[in-house]
């Protein structure tokens, strides 16, 4: 669930044309045009998998909100908009509806407005601390996994843990550890790149888009994984990247250059990424996916990261690994082996950018 929030010191909503895009059972009675002074506009949008944990996290956030700013009247605007992942409309009608009487509840004037339209407003907002606030609820980790199931087709979006594919079935079981900021995100995959130089014997690396881009602490991360290509040749890295984005296709074309004799050996095996929105490591005991800090749409990378989601657990990544070769790995390049085949696979993905645009 996500909440964005404005401190107003006047607004206005006006209904204006209803959506043509969600159920029309959902579509609520039109709303003539409202005025409010003085309150706070929350942003709503409902996200698949939200429930009642989802759902009282947020209005402790807003009473979070109303002890920094004092308590004043919230207007609960739905958005679909705010995520890749909205739930749909019944259940996010439904959310909405008992986030008003959670909110109610607890002493608040809470002013609903109206689902399914195409809406005119404006806020004056006051520039003050806490008058901008957004906050993203995930939930538990198991939800996340259903929700990145779903993302990535395994899943419709009404699955539960019980209808996963036979293989799918062990992730929601396991137990994982949520990383709530950039920064465990980040040493977490740095210790996973660690225990590889720690380990003795064969083992493989896999990787996806990981923290490419960013800044610090990302030279650290890329660092060791040139010392683990450069200095230990008992492991094996399997990078996956999103050729059809430029910083990734650059980002390939230097791997292949800086090292040719890892490439023909197969000890660095380059993949094109089917995916684009999160970013993903896995050695043979422990997997970690990173998620954006804002969904991006398809074809782009998955920017700053938000937060993790940890698990050490050798059945886990064993299951993670035939995810990674299946979902995140697009099958009709398969292992590029050349640089030709590098350009022929970029053309290829520009090609059907240029014509789908």
């Amino acid at each position: 669930m996500i909440l964005d929030c404005y401190q107003c010191s006047s607004c206005y909503f006006e209904d204006k044309e209803p959506s043509s895009r969600i159920d029309p059972a959902t579509i609520q009675p039109r709303q003539n045009k409202v005025t409010f002074s003085n309150v706070v506009v929350a942003f709503v949008c409902a996200e698949l998998y939200d429930g009642r944990e989802e759902l009282q996290e947020a209005v402790q956030e807003l009473a979070y909100l109303s002890v920094m700013i004092g308590k004043r009247p919230i207007v609960l605007c739905p958005n679909v908009h705010l995520s890749i992942d909205s739930a749909p409309e019944k259940q996010a009608v439904g959310l909405i509806v008992e986030m008003e009487k959670a909110l109610k509840g607890e002493h608040y004037d809470v002013h609903r407005l109206s689902f399914g339209y195409h809406k005119q407003f404006g806020m004056e907002c006051n520039g003050n601390v806490g008058s901008v606030v957004g906050r993203r609820f995930y939930g538990s980790a198991e939800k996340q996994f259903l929700r990145l199931l779903t993302r990535l087709g395994v899943c419709p979006p009404d699955c539960l843990a019980k209808d996963l594919p036979p293989w799918a079935k062990i992730l929601p079981e396991r137990q994982l550890k949520v990383l709530g900021s950039r920064r465990e995100t980040y040493n977490a995959a740095k210790k996973m790149l660690q225990d590889q130089l720690d380990a003795t014997g064969y083992s493989e690396l896999w990787t996806c888009m990981l923290f490419e881009g960013e800044r610090q602490p990302v030279e650290d991360y890329l660092g060791t994984l040139y010392e683990i290509i450069e200095d230990y040749p008992d492991v094996k890295v399997h990078r996956a990247m999103n050729l059809s984005v430029p910083g990734f296709s650059n980002a390939a074309h230097h791997l292949f250059r800086k090292y040719p004799g890892a490439i023909e050996s197969g000890r660095l095996r380059i993949y094109n990424s089917k995916v684009s929105d999160l970013e993903f490591l896995l050695t043979k005991t422990a997997v970690l996916l990173a998620f954006p800090h804002i969904p991006r749409k398809a074809g782009s990378h998955a920017g700053e990261i938000s937060f993790g989601i940890y698990c050490k657990d050798e059945d886990f990544a064993k299951n993670l690994i035939q995810w990674y070769q299946t979902f995140l790995v697009d099958v009709r390049f398969g292992w590029i082996r050349t640089e030709s085949e590098l350009d022929a696979a970029i053309n290829e993905l520009e090609e059907e950018m240029f014509q789908e645009s």
